[in-house]
C-alpha cells in the first residue's frame, strides 16, 4: 500500500488593498443607521460656511457613513450594498457618494474609491462660486485663479474621451438630430433636463428651471432684465395665434 504524504503549504496572508492609508470597508461593521454627523464636521461646516445634506436624506446618509468610517474607503459594490441593506432607493449608489465638491466639502480623487480625507478641505467648486472681491493682493486673486483652473482640470481635462458622451443641448425638444446634440464630460449629467447648451461649456436654464429658482427667489436676472424679456416675448405673440 502506498502511503500518500500530502505537504501542508503554509498559509499566505490576504492582502488588503490600503489606499491612503485606508482599507476596503466591511459593510457589515455598519449595523445602525446614523442620526448625526461627526462634531468635528459639524464645527468645520460653520466655520466654512457650508451647509450639508439633511442627514436623513440619502446623500446624507452616504456622507455620514464615509465621514464615521474615516480609516475606510468605499467601492462601488459596498456603496450598494450599504444603500440596499438600509433600504435607501437609488438607481445610481455612486451618485451618492462622489458629489461632495458640488456642496463645497473636498472629496477623494482615486477614480472609484470613495472617502473623505482628513482634514477636511473646501473644494474647488465651493471656492470657485464664492463672490471674489478683490483686495489689492495678488496672491488672493492668484488662488482663486488657481481654484478655477483645478475645478476645471478635474471636471474636463482629466475625464479620459471614453468618459464623454453625447448630450441634448436642448434636452425638451425631443429633438435627436445631429443638431441638438453636443459633447459632454460625465459632470453635466447633473444639469440634466434643467440646461440648455448652447455649447459644451455654455448653459442656460430651461424655462422651467428659470420658473423654479425665480419662486425661490434665486432670479438669474435683475427686475429690469426681467421686465425687459416680458416686454419682448409679450410683443413678440400679442398678435401671434399660439394655440
Amino acid at each position: 500500500m502506498i502511503k500518500k504524504t500530502i505537504e501542508k503549504l503554509p498559509l499566505i496572508p490576504i492582502k488588503t488593498h490600503i489606499i491612503a492609508n485606508r482599507t476596503l470597508i466591511n459593510i457589515d461593521t455598519i449595523t445602525t443607521i446614523y442620526t448625526n454627523y461627526p462634531d468635528d464636521f459639524n464645527h468645520w461646516c460653520q466655520q466654512n460656511n457650508i451647509t450639508p445634506p439633511s442627514i436623513k436624506s440619502a446623500n446624507g446618509f452616504a456622507l455620514a457613513a464615509m465621514l464615521h468610517n474615516p480609516i475606510y474607503y468605499f467601492k462601488r459594490n459596498e456603496c450598494d450594498l450599504l444603500m440596499k441593506k438600509f433600504n435607501f432607493k437609488t438607481s445610481d449608489s455612486i451618485q451618492l457618494f462622489n458629489k461632495t465638491d458640488q456642496w463645497g466639502l473636498y472629496s477623494s480623487k482615486y477614480r472609484g474609491i470613495y472617502f473623505i480625507p482628513i482634514p477636511y478641505k473646501l473644494s474647488p467648486k465651493k471656492e470657485m462660486r464664492l463672490n471674489f472681491t478683490f483686495n489689492g493682493t495678488e496672491e488672493d486673486k492668484n488662488k482663486k485663479i488657481n481654484n478655477i483652473k483645478e475645478n476645471i482640470k478635474q471636471d474636463y481635462l482629466d475625464v479620459p474621451n471614453n468618459k464623454w458622451q453625447l448630450g441634448h443641448k436642448n434636452p425638451n425638444t425631443g429633438d435627436s438630430s445631429n443638431n441638438n446634440l453636443v459633447l459632454q464630460p460625465p459632470i453635466q449629467a447633473k444639469y440634466k433636463d434643467n440646461y440648455i447648451f448652447i455649447d459644451t461649456l455654455t448653459k442656460i436654464p430651461t424655462p422651467e428651471k428659470f420658473i423654479s429658482d425665480d419662486k425661490k427667489n434665486k432670479s438669474y436676472y435683475t427686475i429690469k432684465q426681467q421686465k425687459i424679456l416680458y416686454e419682448y416675448l409679450h410683443s413678440k405673440f400679442e398678435d401671434m395665434d399660439i394655440n
